[in-house]
């Protein structure tokens, strides 16, 4: 499985008051099981060639935006 490297700008969107946010490892992304009960997708924006981030720094980086 490749991981999902799409979804809407997170610096773009608004605060949350409620629902989950499922954080995909590093390797993986999100099983598509999983996956297929999300009502948005969002991604990190980056600079340079990385495919991903730390699963732990994209969820500070997810939090500090959205809570």
């Amino acid at each position: 499985m490749q991981p999902m490297l799409e979804g809407k700008d997170v610096t773009k969107m608004s605060t949350i008051k409620e629902g989950l946010i499922i954080i995909g490892n590093e390797s993986m992304g999100i099983d598509k099981e999983v996956l297929q009960y999300s009502n948005e997708k969002i991604s990190i924006p980056r600079k340079g060639s990385a495919e991903s981030l730390n699963a732990a720094v994209a969820t500070g980086i997810i939090l500090s935006h959205l809570v």
